[in-house]
């Protein structure tokens, strides 16, 4: 085990600062502890860096952006140093964290729950002085993805910052998704308990375990075992949506209040075997290669909802292609007709992101089949991932797929049972405004946009519980950036962190102010 400790050294072309923080295999409550000091005492730097991370109004009553700047880095340096990659997830060492953090905070409860084999979720709360008001929730997940440490151009599980041109990138997994979100909500309690004494309502924390797969210990242990410590929460707020960056300027801030609902659908096919000496026109694997490239190349019929209509009738303000421009006013106009929301869309629809969004969509995942190059299979199989929009039924996608395959030798079935779709969140409630409210005191020209995500997240199960619940990935970030979420290469800008803080800060100021 080793203790926190802070390396610098350059390298030609870029400077970088590792900062190496403990190892994941062992932790004790003393190690926690010496992290938590190590990693807020150490003496960090930040770049000056303007563009799309320089805000230029004036900070908040109450928030020092210097010290959240450097406590956001801080956290996440040592979020990062935690490696939590699922499977197996070892979220008890960032949940011990987090109780060694908040314990130092006056005024806040806080519990480790801890589950089988060294994972652990965590909630605290920061207790008004006097609330008249519900409670508010921010979470986060402590999980991570795995990684292909050969495609890192740095140690995964070491944050480690490289200057590239003008920006100061941090780089680890986790950065990101979601470890990024925790780091900066941190940092924003921190300041905001400082306050508690003119809060109206209590702030919950939470983090969670397993948000990335794997067996129900996370969000599901909560809202079943655990939902007494969060179950009064008028609203939550949570990771899903994105503060896009584009010209050097926060372009927009896109709020999401749905999501798609997460499906496997398999492809079994039957047929005789036989030597491959001896070609068979009922091969199994080209039928079953049949019917999958066909379900693959299909479209499922476009189907808007209030968030999709609204989120494309913003992003139409902002949108600098005169085509797309056109069509995203065209498909969300009151009282369209469905031939001129199709020819809309079919524009739309060049774009990968606009199409997830305009429909149900289908990705091929897994194939599989055979036994040896010389032996014709008996059966094979194919896995699709399926994001069905929260106002389309999966059984009718199934019949879909059956009836386009057209293998007589090919079905198409559901793995498990449909699910309800959890309601979405309403744009009119005290934390929509708030989050709103905060994105354009920081950046009056941005545009805020309703947002539904093609991913899944926790926040379905909240809704699902009647706890309308909000999401956003609080960093400015470009396209290139927010693409390596899950990739090789996760990184955040450095100053986007302060940045984050800020808008939470903001964010959870004006809901919870008398």
């Amino acid at each position: 085990m080793r203790a926190a400790h802070v390396s610098r050294a350059r390298t030609p072309g870029a400077r970088v600062v590792s900062a190496r923080v403990v190892s994941a295999r062992v932790v004790s409550v003393r190690v926690v502890h010496a992290l938590v000091a190590a990693v807020c005492c150490a003496p960090f730097t930040v770049s000056a860096q303007g563009g799309p991370w320089t805000v230029a109004t004036p900070a908040p009553a109450g928030f020092d952006r210097t010290l959240a700047q450097r406590a956001s880095l801080a956290h996440l340096t040592a979020l990062i140093g935690l490696n939590t990659q699922n499977p197996p997830g070892n979220e008890r060492l960032t949940a011990q964290y987090f109780d060694t953090v908040f314990s130092a905070i006056p005024g806040v409860e806080h519990h480790v729950l801890p589950v089988a084999n060294g994972r652990a979720n965590f909630v605290a709360r920061l207790r008004a002085t006097n609330p008249t008001k519900r409670p508010v929730l921010i979470m986060g997940h402590m999980d991570v993805v795995g990684v292909d440490r050969t495609k890192w151009k740095t140690p995964p599980f070491t944050a480690t910052t490289v200057q590239e041109g003008n920006v100061e990138y941090l780089y680890g997994r986790g950065a990101i998704d979601d470890k990024g979100m925790l780091a900066t909500a941190t940092a924003a309690m921190q300041q905001l308990a400082l306050r508690r004494n003119q809060l109206d309502r209590d702030v919950i924390f939470m983090a969670t375990a397993a948000e990335e797969g794997g067996p129900e210990v996370g969000i599901d242990e909560m809202v079943t075992t655990h939902f007494a410590l969060i179950k009064d929460a008028e609203f939550a707020l949570n990771e899903g949506g994105r503060v896009r960056v584009g010209d050097g300027t926060v372009r927009s801030v896109n709020i999401q209040t749905t999501e798609k609902v997460s499906y496997t659908i398999k492809a079994s096919a039957t047929g005789p075997s036989g030597h491959a000496s001896v070609p068979l026109p009922e091969n199994v694997l080209a039928a079953l290669a049949r019917a999958v490239s066909r379900v693959h190349a299909w479209k499922a019929p476009v189907l808007l909802n209030e968030t999709t209509r609204l989120y494309f009738a913003r992003l139409a303000r902002i949108e600098t292609d005169p085509v797309m421009k056109l069509a995203m006013q065209r498909v969300s106009a009151p009282g369209a007709s469905k031939r001129q929301v199709d020819a809309a869309a079919s524009v739309l629809s060049r774009e990968p992101l606009h199409n997830a969004v305009l429909r149900t969509g289908q990705s091929l995942t897994l194939m599989s089949g055979g036994i040896r190059s010389n032996v014709i299979p008996s059966e094979g199989s194919a896995t699709f991932n399926v994001r069905v929009l929260p106002n389309d039924d999966v059984r009718t996608i199934v019949q879909q797929f059956n009836r386009v395959g057209a293998e007589a030798q090919v079905v198409f079935t559901l793995d498990g049972e449909p699910r309800t779709s959890p309601p979405v969140s309403p744009v009119s409630t005290a934390l929509y405004r708030a989050m709103e409210q905060a994105a354009l005191a920081m950046v009056p020209t941005t545009t805020v946009i309703p947002f539904m995500s093609t991913g899944a997240t926790d926040g379905a199960a909240l809704r699902a519980r009647g706890i309308p619940t909000y999401g956003i990935l609080p960093m400015p970030l470009p396209m290139e950036d927010e693409l390596r979420m899950h990739g090789d290469n996760e990184r955040v800008p450095v100053a986007a962190l302060g940045w984050a803080a800020e808008f939470l800060y903001r964010t959870l100021e004006r809901v919870t102010a008398r």
